[in-house]
């Protein structure tokens, strides 16, 4: 869906630089995305992260609240993410005292994680940072259509 300008006004950047990129009017997804992930970090920090947790770590903090006690292997799964880049993730949340990693009995090597004190807290602290975050980065769209984006860029990534 191109972006239609208001009349007399001129066509979004983004909108000229599609126009570039692609024969037939086909959209270029990618570039959208990529604007529209900028428009919302743009004040992450200021109404959710306030120097205390990053969009990474969020991920971990949700997944072990909802299923405490995975491997990090397992967290790996769960969020869909590589080992390696779980791992990072992990080690942040451990130093910055969200998370904790306990050896799992019987089980060799692996560890179970669970959220701390600290992690429960930030997670309460989020529950409420983040719906006004998207209410106000989404603030020009209404909430069926912030609802109709979420589905269309589920079934872009996970298909269905």
């Amino acid at each position: 869906m191109k972006a239609t300008p208001t009349p007399g006004a001129s066509p979004p950047p983004t909108a000229l630089i599609e126009a570039q990129l692609t024969p037939n009017d086909e959209p270029v997804l990618g570039l959208y995305l990529h604007v529209a992930y900028h428009c919302f970090m743009a004040s992450f920090e200021d109404i959710v992260g306030k120097g205390e947790i990053t969009p990474n770590l969020i991920g971990v903090l949700a997944s072990l609240s909802r299923q405490p006690g995975l491997s990090q292997a397992e967290l790996a799964r769960v969020i869909g993410l590589e080992r390696a880049t779980v791992g990072v993730q992990v080690a942040r949340a451990i130093a910055l005292g969200f998370v904790s990693r306990d050896q799992k009995p019987g089980k060799g090597r692996r560890y179970a994680l669970h959220l701390t004190s600290r992690g429960r807290a930030m997670l309460t602290k989020l529950r409420q940072r983040i719906p006004r975050h998207e209410r106000f980065a989404g603030t020009r769209l209404s909430l069926a259509e912030r609802k109709q984006l979420r589905e269309l860029l589920n079934k872009l990534v996970y298909g269905g």
